[in-house]
């Protein structure tokens, strides 16, 4: 087996591809392995270094001589040599992009479905172009319905790049194209590059948002009425009917942290509501037949339903991490 060869074979491969750093694996069989334990035992030698690791290491110094490319355990690409062939193969790592996106139309949804254009295909499609990807993903912390709208400073979102043949794009040039090829319905900032644990933390993390809902009454409400509204400060909420068939149907308690009557018009009103992570605002609005308690209509017993809801706020804290 000729690691120079194999090493200069595996560089060819990444032949168009943008890349600072690599790392390598080896993909040995576990016959060579016993073979190479029982070996070292029958010899009475121990804590000798294992072929493999031998193998893995004048691979990658090979490959780090020949390329003028940097090790790194988290490099931008995965060399790995298959010594049973003896062969190479190149993975490309993804990237991601710690971002936050703006919604600025109601006839979007978040993620990619037949039936909506969507926040996540923008972002897809000027990744596609710009990167030279293979796909991407948008994993966003939570999300709003197609009919709302993300305002205020965004929703924290992490972009997985996938297969990236160019690292090194003007983030500010890829953030105009999403809004480009979107008409301004979406606006995209980058926040910095992170690491794949980001995925699993923006997915996790429950934060804090307020909303700003126009409501309608089925009547003209009373002053008296508007304020026991704005008194709501603690709801049981059941899985709401529209979510049920993809949901869980539990029933869980959510705090109200505030709701004020910002402008009142006949029997309509608008409101301000800062929750917990995971209410279910139209249905605080309509009670969703008893599966919201309390809600607006079942604080002044008449129908009233959501007219249009806007996030304006998401108090998040991990774009501030070093």
């Amino acid at each position: 087996m000729d690691l120079d060869i194999l090493a200069r074979k595996a560089i060819s491969l990444a032949e168009g591809v943008e890349y600072s750093t690599f790392s390598t694996s080896v993909d040995i069989t576990d016959e060579l392995l016993k073979e190479e334990e029982n070996g070292f035992k029958s010899a009475g030698v121990f804590g000798k270094v294992a072929v493999k690791t031998r193998i893995n290491r004048e691979f990658r110094e090979l490959i780090e001589k020949q390329s003028g490319k940097k090790q790194d355990k988290d490099g931008d690409v995965n060399f790995m040599l298959h010594v049973a062939g003896p062969t190479v193969s190149v993975t490309i790592n993804p990237l991601f992009l710690l971002c936050k996106y703006n919604k600025l139309s109601r006839e979007l949804s978040q993620t990619r479905w037949d039936k909506y254009k969507s926040v996540e295909g923008y972002v897809v499609d000027a990744a596609m172009e710009m990167f030279g990807c293979s796909n991407a993903f948008l994993h966003g912390a939570g999300r709003e319905d197609v009919d709302v709208r993300m305002l205020g400073d965004g929703r924290l979102c992490v972009v997985e790049i996938v297969e990236p043949k160019n690292r090194n794009v003007d983030l500010r040039e890829y953030e105009r194209r999403v809004n480009e090829i979107s008409n301004g319905a979406v606006e995209l900032h980058v926040i910095r590059p992170v690491g794949r644990e980001y995925v699993w933390i923006v997915k996790e993390a429950g934060f804090v948002k307020e909303y700003e809902a126009k409501v309608e009454f089925e009547r003209e409400v009373s002053d008296e009425e508007l304020k026991r509204i704005c008194h709501i400060d603690r709801i049981e909420q059941q899985t709401p009917l529209r979510v049920k068939h993809r949901r869980a149907d539990l029933e869980r308690i959510r705090r109200i942290y505030e709701i004020e009557c910002i402008e009142r018009q006949a029997n309509t009103a608008r409101f301000k509501i800062k929750t917990e992570a995971g209410t279910y605002i139209k249905e605080l609005v309509t009670s969703d037949g008893g599966r919201t308690r309390p809600s607006f209509a079942g604080t002044v017993g008449c129908n009233a339903k959501c007219v249009s809801l806007d996030v304006i706020k998401v108090y998040e804290y991990i774009s501030e991490w070093w």
